[in-house]
């Protein structure tokens, strides 16, 4: 994922790498607040370790959805770049997290 990552930082150009720092980012927030949940619901029961999985996801689809609509006056070419790397970005935290926890 890093290397996924680098190369795209470095094919970027100026314009396009606040977008992809800003979509990386918030899939980092959202999947350690998710992963979080997780690791502290995991011990009190199975109904809250599914809430809290629940929960997870629910904030991605949210993050998902702000930065969707939030930018809507940015060129779709930096929309663009912003989403591509949030869903890369969540794709590949997801993968660590059904792994580790």
């Amino acid at each position: 994922m890093a290397a996924a990552a680098a190369a795209d930082w470095r094919l970027a150009g100026e314009t396009l790498r606040a977008p992809i720092l800003e979509g990386m980012g918030a899939a980092w927030a959202a999947s350690t607040v998710g992963a979080c949940a997780l690791i502290l619901a995991r011990r009190r029961s199975e109904r809250a370790f599914l809430w809290s999985f629940g929960f997870g996801m629910a904030l991605r689809a949210a993050v998902l959805a702000v930065l969707m609509a939030g930018p809507w006056w940015a060129a779709s070419e930096e929309r663009g770049a912003a989403l591509a790397s949030y869903a890369l970005g969540v794709l590949g935290f997801l993968l660590l997290e059904y792994k580790n926890v």
